[in-house]
């Protein structure tokens, strides 16, 4: 799943941007989950009071309220990492923006085939690692980096995250329904046993009925899953290969 925020405050325009994201996701079989704010101050609230995190930002650099290089300085004192894609009717602000780091810009009238190639190359950079998994614990919110995330393990219907620092957090949810949102964000874990989803960049041994990884933790690989990891995992070491 990717997290998508838009901010312009032309509405028109906005609701049909949103359509085009959304048709573009669904041909490029990518889940987003899409929020749309008018206003740079709202976007901006968001992210620095109420601790949402976005994977990918659509921002206009000529709103009223709160112009959007401002909004995405802002952005950057909370979130270093979120891609930020400027939308604009002139160039001429290019410069002014490159101290937030965009992504790249956009320039209105949208052309299609630019957007798909920009968010396409914003996908691949978003899920080779610095991209969140969020979930939810009680009434709260959380979210960390799929890079941080050596495997998850359930037991009944608690599913237990274990990280590359050692902390282990829960949450509630079906491992299968959590393998499914993996699938479609194309992000890399391998379902070993009925009880574990692990992330594949940490996987660095394999024999046949064991993996290892890279903090030295041990699971086993159930009998029916054999055949499929060990395909998995000799791809994955043939497409690592240096010569």
């Amino acid at each position: 799943m990717v997290k998508v925020a838009i901010c312009d405050d032309d509405i028109r325009f906005t609701g049909e941007f949103e359509n085009i994201i959304f048709q573009m996701s669904k041909k490029q079989n990518v889940s987003v989950d899409i929020d749309v704010f008018f206003d740079g101050r709202d976007l901006v609230r968001n992210i620095c009071e109420e601790k949402i995190k976005y994977d990918l930002i659509f921002l206009d650099i000529e709103m009223k309220s709160m112009d959007g290089i401002t909004v995405a300085r802002k952005i950057r004192e909370a979130d270093e990492i979120v891609l930020i894609i400027y939308v604009t009717s002139h160039t001429s602000y290019a410069i002014e923006a490159y101290d937030v780091q965009p992504f790249q810009f956009l320039v209105k009238p949208i052309e299609r085939e630019i957007l798909q190639r920009y968010f396409i190359k914003a996908y691949d950079k978003i899920i080779s690692g610095d991209s969140y998994f969020r979930y939810k614990y009680g009434k709260d919110t959380y979210q960390i980096l799929v890079k941080d995330i050596l495997y998850f393990q359930s037991k009944r219907r608690v599913v237990f995250i274990h990280r590359l620092d050692g902390s282990v957090v829960k949450y509630y949810e079906k491992l299968n329904e959590l393998e499914t949102k993996f699938k479609m964000s194309k992000i890399e874990f391998w379902r070993i046993h009925q009880s574990y989803l692990v992330n594949a960049m940490y996987v660095v041994r394999k024999s046949f009925e064991q993996i290892e990884l890279i903090d030295g933790k041990v699971l086993f690989v159930s009998e029916d899953r054999r055949k499929e990891v060990a395909e998995l995992y000799w791809n994955q070491i043939e497409g690592d290969i240096i010569e």
